[in-house]
């Protein structure tokens, strides 16, 4: 429970009432003083305080718009439709890259054992019990030791909390494009077609949202440059 409280920013009697209102599934009990709670039940607070503080919506409305997205959710994760694109993507795009141990990605990257410490911990890069992680998370690790050399450090007020929001804003866009995709291939096209559309898909997706993030802050700056000039 203190994890979760602290991963959702959600205190642990809002935790419970939501279990009671059935708004969180109730949590797995090994015993009847032990409750254990999954990345799921972090996801689905993230999402409601989201939706309360952003949007203000009643938490009936709120249960409607969570059971909708799971349902919607189950169609495309039926192990029928493509059953194989998972593996021929990963080959396409990881090229079978070795893992790389965690001493030599901390090394690669500058940072230190806090530093990985907090990226687990915020699910940003993930270790296995051996020890190493995937070249694409020594490469996120590397990123960050990055950020903190041009400034986005603690001291200057960039948190793991802030490279949080990073990961649950990727965790909502790649839900809504998964369900698109498949929605709209599965049957359509075959997974050969379907693995080449996704492997292109991404890169140019990739392109496109930095383009308009960039786009977008650039606008920001100069609105604010004219509402300070206006006053």
């Amino acid at each position: 429970m203190r994890e979760l409280e602290a991963r959702s920013g959600v205190g642990r009697e809002t935790i419970r009432f939501y279990i009671r209102e059935g708004l969180l599934p109730e949590p797995a009990r090994a015993a009847r003083n032990s409750a254990s709670y999954s990345e799921a039940h972090v996801t689905r607070l993230v999402a409601i305080k989201r939706l309360q503080e952003e949007r203000f919506l009643p938490l009936a409305v709120i249960r409607g718009l969570l059971d909708r997205d799971s349902s919607d959710a189950e169609r495309w994760l039926e192990p029928e439709a493509f059953p194989g694109l998972d593996e021929m993507l990963r080959s396409r795009i990881d090229h079978d890259a070795p893992r790389v141990a965690v001493a030599a990605a901390l090394a690669a990257s500058g940072g230190t054992a806090e530093t990985l410490a907090d990226a687990v911990a915020n699910a940003i890069v993930t270790v296995d019990a051996a020890g190493t992680m995937t070249a694409r998370d020594a490469a996120i690790l590397r990123t960050l030791g990055d950020l903190n050399r041009i400034g986005f450090s603690r001291e200057h007020g960039f948190t793991p909390e802030m490279v949080r929001m990073y990961h649950d804003f990727i965790d909502w866009v790649t839900t809504q494009e998964m369900r698109f995709f498949f929605e709209h291939t599965a049957g359509q096209v075959d997974e050969p077609k379907a693995a080449d559309m996704a492997e292109l898909g991404i890169g140019a997706v990739n392109d496109l949202l930095a383009l308009m993030r960039t786009r977008a802050l650039l606008a920001k700056l100069e609105r604010r440059r004219t509402v300070a000039n206006d006053r």
